[in-house]
């Protein structure tokens, strides 16, 4: 069977760690990997449905998701320890007690990531950051600097310069590579683009509150965002499809195929567009769109592991019609570093399925096999952002 064990990878869509998830109890290591909403609500104001406390049978079923299975397989052989979650979790915490920081070197050394994209708003020289082995990527996030700018500012002339400064000097002093937008979750797919005229009428309406108004301001700076990221030659990541947690208005606003109106327009087509998460669980929406736009690009993150029973179809949907030399991995992984190496590892264990069968049926060559599950790997992404 085709193999990519050894195969480098860079980690398209990372998020930091925290030295307070370095000792888990076996239930939270698994609750890690759970994106639903808890059952016993909180008081505490502001506190998300997902950090609610959990009940016995909310915690029995953390363990028995598929992808927390998956983990527990994959990570007894890294730890020489029984296959089950609480001997597991007992032998990575005798080695997280030890060195956090030696603990996630294991890891990525087992899983090969040797680079990771990253999206956080923390400095650039925090110290926690250097948690993370290999090269390291910075995405500017454009939510937190608009919440940020806006109560500071008389207009949305004023708004634009000041996030447009911040963008720039991101990506040319700080070397960030990319932008960080969340269109669905804060207006929906089905958005089109909003002129600075229109947004200045929307201005003080927004620095009120008003709902609307907002979505009306996050459209504009949205598509300023598209031009300015052609200037500086840096793509924009948007997360699409469903991966957990909840959002005003319907789920079904984070279908990448609704972003087809916006995406056909010719003044975006230099504009990079990645759908992080590959437009879980449509899929198939997210291949062929990366397919029919030439600008449009597949990031697997999230997707990969969290679908870990089901891998090999995802695989199979996107690369069914994406250019095999547009689609990333990533893992969306947070907090503890089990997430972004079982991402890594799982993705070799997809791709080599869906290669080898490829192989099999006559559809490629093995080299050819071999190439593409690089390029994916790895390759696809150094390319991108014109790593050595």
């Amino acid at each position: 069977m085709i193999e990519f064990t050894d195969v480098p990878v860079i980690d398209h869509h990372c998020h930091p760690y925290q030295h307070e998830e370095a000792c888990l109890e076996s239930v939270s290591l698994a609750r890690v990997f759970f994106h639903g909403i808890a059952d016993i609500p909180s008081s505490e104001p502001g506190l998300k449905p997902r950090y609610w406390g959990a009940t016995e049978e909310l915690r029995y079923h953390f363990t028995n998701m598929g992808v927390v299975q998956t983990m527990v397989c994959q990570l007894a052989k890294v730890l020489d320890c029984p296959a089950d979650l609480v001997p597991v979790a007992e032998e990575r915490n005798r080695r997280t007690e030890a060195s956090f920081k030696d603990y996630i070197k294991l890891l990525y050394d087992d899983a090969g990531i040797v680079g990771t994209v990253l999206d956080t708003g923390l400095p650039v020289n925090d110290p926690i950051l250097e948690l993370i082995p290999g090269l390291r990527l910075r995405l500017f996030q454009m939510d937190p600097a608009i919440q940020k700018l806006l109560p500071q500012v008389d207009s949305y002339e004023s708004l634009l310069k000041k996030y447009q400064e911040r963008l720039d000097r991101a990506v040319r002093e700080d070397k960030f590579i990319g932008v960080k937008a969340h269109l669905a979750e804060r207006v929906g797919f089905h958005a089109r683009p909003v002129s600075s005229d229109e947004a200045e009428k929307a201005f003080s309406a927004a620095q009120a509150g008003d709902s609307d108004a907002n979505k009306t301001i996050y459209v504009a700076l949205f598509t300023a965002t598209l031009l300015q990221c052609q200037d500086l030659k840096i793509p924009v990541h948007v997360h699409t499809g469903f991966t957990g947690g909840l959002w005003k208005g319907p789920i079904s606003n984070a279908d990448p195929f609704q972003l087809a109106p916006f995406l056909e327009e010719k003044r975006f087509l230099q504009t990079r567009v990645i759908l992080l998460h590959a437009g879980y669980p449509w899929t198939k929406h997210a291949g062929q769109l990366a397919h029919t736009f030439p600008h449009v690009w597949v990031d697997m993150g999230q997707m990969t592991p969290w679908a870990s029973l089901a891998l090999t179809e995802c695989y199979r949907d996107v690369m069914a019609w994406a250019p095999l030399s547009k689609i990333v991995i990533g893992s969306g992984g947070h907090g503890t570093p089990e997430i972004a190496w079982l991402a890594a590892k799982t993705a070799k264990i997809a791709l080599s399925e869906v290669l080898e069968n490829a192989i099999r049926s006559g559809l490629m060559t093995e080299a050819q096999a071999e190439k593409t599950g690089r390029m994916i790997l790895h390759d696809n992404a150094a390319r991108l952002y014109k790593l050595s």
